[in-house]
């Protein structure tokens, strides 16, 4: 593509350089006949006006005016000849002969001058002058000239069409070229879009695939936990515990159980399987009520402003959005070891276009919540899997993984969205997207 396109430059190079030269060329050859005209006519004036002082030289020895007016009205009969004089030795004019429209040449000098032809020659005799005589003559017939000049137009013209029907054809052929370059981006940007819509789709059916077979066990496991539960309650009714020391070893056990249990609910979170209880909420409302709770979580080290622009209502479970905002937030503090800045932003927003790594996206009015932290990000690879279940970068012991899956979960389920941004060096913000509702009728 790139040869043909070369080729097809230096040709169009090529035809340009080709109708200049002919143009250039045309122009040099009217110029190089007009040197050779003008040297021609001015030998052949200055014949005739030799002619003309011999001929009138006894007319001017004897001052014979109707002598030297009869030769100079012969001139007459040549049509190039525009006017001619014959002064005597003391410049009067004795003879003299212009046609219609002409005058006498007033210097001695040959030579063109404004499209005429001079020439001056001494009337002589014996080797002594007797006087002078001047001949003005058309510099080039009219006809001539105009031919030339009609070919000369022709020559340019012709030069000036094939000039701008090749630049014509340039720009078509760059205008289309351009285009095939923007059709061409734009199916790279399809192509793209589209590797990235079927990644994201292969992500939601794994995530959903996960979430079903975790959903089916957290529920059966959650159902041991609660026999177990019974089963050490009725042990404590039955035994004196207290007297033999298995109290000590019951509640370690019911301690344990109860982790358990909250494990399984987060698991059920995330397989969107647990029971909510939605209401209309502002969320403004519903952040502005936590930041003390957020700030004594957080500890001194973390920085936290809250900017709460958001107006609409949205319906969510208060007591699930509650644990998801303290669980990012707390997230972002395990970021930020050294200390930093936490932003707590919620806003109104109309959005049309589907956000990066979202699928089956439905625009229109959310309400956005965003945690921004001043951490150390995350990789591309990372952010990939990061609402991976049981998926952390902490170290053995210190997460479950289950922390943004379950943040993931419960929003899918409540018909929001969750989308995370973030680079190495450079923070992490996580949006939740709620669809925007009517608020309550008080």
């Amino acid at each position: 593509m790139i040869l043909t396109r070369t080729r097809f430059g230096l040709s169009i190079l090529a035809a340009l350089l080709t109708a200049g030269l002919l143009v250039a060329a045309g122009l040099l050859m009217a110029r190089y006949e007009d040197q050779l005209y003008g040297a021609q006519q001015l030998k052949d004036i200055t014949e005739q006006a030799r002619i003309l002082a011999a001929s009138v030289a006894a007319a001017v020895t004897f001052d014979d005016r109707n002598a030297a007016q009869e030769y100079v009205e012969a001139l007459a009969v040549n049509p190039e000849l525009l006017a001619a004089g014959v002064y005597d030795s003391k410049g009067r004019r004795i003879a003299q002969f212009v046609r219609s429209g002409a005058s006498l040449p007033e210097r001695e000098f040959p030579g063109f001058s404004n499209g005429h032809l001079d020439v001056s020659v001494p009337v002589a005799q014996g080797g002594q002058v007797l006087g002078r005589v001047t001949v003005r003559a058309s510099a080039e017939p009219a006809q001539r000239r105009l031919a030339r000049y009609a070919g000369l137009v022709l020559l340019a013209t012709m030069g000036a069409l094939v000039i701008a029907v090749l630049s014509f054809s340039q720009v078509a052929l760059t205008r289309r070229a351009e285009e095939l370059a923007r059709v061409n981006a734009r199916l790279q940007l399809e192509m793209a879009e589209r590797r990235k819509t079927e990644e994201a789709l292969r992500q939601s059916h794994k995530m959903e695939a996960v979430g079903q077979l975790s959903g089916g066990i957290a529920h059966d496991f959650n159902n041991l936990i609660m026999i177990v539960k019974g089963n050490l309650r009725l042990l404590r009714k039955r035994f004196d515990t207290a007297g033999s020391g298995a109290e000590t070893y019951i509640a370690s056990a019911e301690e344990a159980l109860n982790r358990a249990a909250h494990l399984t609910q987060r698991i059920l979170a995330f397989s969107r399987r647990q029971p909510l209880s939605p209401k209309p909420v502002l969320l403004s409302e519903l952040v502005a009520g936590m930041d003390e709770l957020i700030r004594h979580s957080l500890g001194e080290k973390i920085e936290i402003e809250t900017w709460l622009d958001a107006h609409w209502w949205t319906r969510c479970d208060v007591n699930q959005m509650e644990n998801v905002i303290l669980n990012l937030a707390i997230n972002a503090r395990d970021a930020m070891p050294k200390g930093g800045g936490l932003i707590i932003h919620t806003a109104d927003r109309h959005v049309d276009k589907t956000p990066p790594g979202v699928i089956d996206f439905v625009p229109g009015d959310y309400v956005a919540l965003s945690i921004r932290d001043t951490g150390q990000g995350m990789s591309q690879e990372v952010r990939e899997r990061a609402v991976d279940p049981f998926f952390t970068t902490k170290p053995l012991g210190k997460g479950t993984g289950l922390g943004l899956s379950m943040t993931f979960g419960y929003v899918r389920q409540s018909s929001g969205y969750l989308v995370i941004e973030s680079e190495l060096g450079q923070g992490t913000t996580v949006t939740i997207l709620m669809p925007r509702t009517e608020a309550p009728n008080v």
